[in-house]
């Protein structure tokens, strides 16, 4: 399953902007979007909340807008896996891989991150199709390192989009040195 994470734009709170020389992490989650669209992945959009009564409707980033069969999940709280909806779907339906791209708003990785480890769900964040600020690069670093050091389940891991879009070779049954 790919998720994109709050792709409609960096908010108003958010304490960070990044600069237009690295949106290339924009291009490669729009490539991942498409790729995902292709194969027939199961997608769905986690946004940080409702808008609220008065408020403008939101408008997605380019490249990054939901489907008119991709669903929409709302949470409030950082974890993607907070919305009720997502987690209900995780729960009842297949042992997916999450596979996380997009803008990471307060938090929301990382706090994604902790909860795939919390709910045993394995979690994929795609390195380069993913806008993280510094200090959360940093706390998903040191996740990592107390996964290498057997502190935390191996449940999270990092790959770049080329790795996810890979063609896969199907796999053959070799006997007898005969295949």
């Amino acid at each position: 399953m790919l998720l994109c994470l709050d792709a409609v734009g960096l908010a108003a709170d958010s304490d960070e902007e990044p600069r237009p020389a690295h949106a290339a992490w924009r291009a490669n989650a729009a490539g991942l979007l498409e790729h995902a669209r292709a194969r027939g992945w199961s997608i769905g959009h986690v946004l940080s909340r409702r808008p609220r009564p008065g408020e403008a409707p939101w408008r997605p980033m380019a490249g990054l807008a939901p489907g008119p069969s991709e669903a929409v999940y709302h949470r409030e709280q950082p974890s993607a896996f907070s919305s009720p909806e997502l987690h209900a779907v995780l729960a009842t339906g297949p042992q997916w891989e999450v596979v996380l791209c997009g803008v990471s708003v307060r938090g929301s990785a990382l706090a994604t991150a902790l909860d795939a480890l919390l709910f045993t769900r394995r979690l994929t964040l795609a390195t380069d199709a993913a806008w993280l600020p510094r200090i959360e690069r940093d706390g998903v670093d040191g996740l990592l390192q107390l996964q290498r050091s057997g502190v935390a389940s191996s449940v999270v891991r990092l790959a770049s989009t080329e790795a996810l879009l890979r063609p896969w070779s199907p796999l053959r049954l070799v006997q007898g040195g005969r295949v």
